[in-house]
């Protein structure tokens, strides 16, 4: 095997590393909302801080993707990394719900998202091309794992030390996976894809059309999930959060384990389609589940479908984007999931008020399967302008 077709590099696993840290700390934040209730805040706050947090990663998402593209993704890890374990560390300082909490939150939430965006796209640049989906596939574990394992974790911190505990364990976590980009090399930002042009450029790419399109309809069900499965659990009384997601976790991460290797030799059209068709057909389970073995069957779909899709969609986007603006087009692609957040929640929460959760699971799961008839749809317009795989045009 030749050097440049080796997946397991040194460098490699020190970003597969370093995103496994920042991972956990991110996971261990999902019991943030316990936190603000404990404070006296409302369910309508809680959103509303989660709103805005995600508002302001909208909003810096262009100056993210060209800061990784001018500066290279390392000063963005280090600053991002020092400035995200200091906002964990203050958050164990607070003790009453104010302004201060709320602007540390949202600083907390802004740093994380662009060092989840820099980390992704500085685990795609040291991966060889030939084995880029396969790469990103295993790099995407150290998501699963703490996806797992974060609320049984973060169930035992608190616990133990209550929430000051659990704000610095992430804390640590943070700093420990800042230390380890000390020792990533720096790669150049740039590169034989011709000029940089831009994130508004990247953003209007024909042939990354379909994939920002897929993109948001994943991240559509992500962000419907991962908001209303509590209360779902709660209403219905079949199953706990913690079973779902380890369920589907261990899915996930088995199906990546399994098919890592035949990812970048697959066509990638059916495999798509195919992925994102078991996403959409976990909803409406979910939504008739009344027993613990619809419930996992549930759970395992979703879990199927997001362990295949993650690696397949971040390829396409690095593939297709142009490399000098590889940055930019990774910023747009995490940028979706916050605008899911913004749309695609309070719609379905809307419907669920109205019509109860199985009509809204059920709606999802046909809008979801709608979707990916359009995508394939533009895939197979965009194959017959010869543009599939070109980064040149743009609307």
């Amino acid at each position: 095997m030749t050097e440049r077709s080796r997946l397991f590099t040194p460098t490699f696993f020190l970003v597969w590393a370093a995103g496994l840290l920042q991972e956990q700390a991110w996971s261990l934040m999902i019991h943030f909302p316990g936190y603000l209730s404990d404070l006296g805040a409302s369910e309508t706050r809680i959103g509303l801080l989660y709103s805005l947090s995600a508002v302001f990663g909208l909003v810096l998402r262009p100056l993210l993707g060209r800061v990784m593209d001018d500066l290279g993704r390392r000063p963005v890890l280090l600053v991002s990394g020092a400035g995200n374990a200091a906002a964990l560390g203050i958050l164990a300082m607070t003790a009453n719900l104010n302004w201060f909490l709320a602007a540390v939150f949202i600083a907390h939430r802004v740093l994380q998202i662009a060092l989840f965006t820099a980390l992704l796209t500085l685990s795609a640049d040291v991966l060889p091309e030939s084995r880029r989906t396969q790469g990103l596939a295993l790099y995407g574990l150290g998501g699963l794992i703490p996806l797992a394992t974060g609320g049984a974790i973060g169930d035992v911190l608190i616990d133990v030390g209550g929430f000051d505990l659990l704000f610095v364990c992430a804390a640590l976590l943070s700093l420990a996976s800042w230390s380890l980009v000390w020792r990533v090399p720096t790669y150049p930002t740039a590169a034989a894809g011709g000029p940089r042009r831009g994130f508004w450029a990247a953003l209007r790419q024909i042939n990354l059309l379909p994939v920002w399109w897929l993109t948001m309809l994943f991240a559509v069900g992500i962000e419907a999930l991962f908001t209303f499965i509590r209360t779902f659990v709660d209403e219905r009384q079949v199953g706990s959060v913690g079973v779902f997601f380890l369920v589907y976790g261990g899915v996930a991460i088995a199906v990546r384990i399994l098919t890592s290797g035949r990812l970048d030799s697959l066509s990638q059209l059916p495999l798509t389609a195919g992925a994102m068709g078991a996403y959409a057909a976990g909803f409406p389970v979910l939504a008739g589940a009344a027993t613990l073995p619809a419930f996992a069957t549930a759970a395992s779909l979703l879990g199927l479908g997001h362990g295949l899709l993650f690696p397949v969609i971040t390829a396409q986007v690095v593939t297709r984007a142009r490399e000098s603006e590889r940055g930019s087009a990774m910023a747009i692609f995490t940028s979706l999931f916050d605008l899911a957040v913004l749309t695609a929640a309070p719609v379905v929460g809307a419907i669920i008020d109205w019509q109860g959760y199985a009509t809204a699971f059920n709606a999802l799961g046909v809008f979801l399967v709608a979707g990916i008839l359009v995508y394939v749809a533009a895939e197979r317009i965009v194959a017959g302008r010869g543009v599939a795989t070109a980064a040149s045009e743009d609307l």
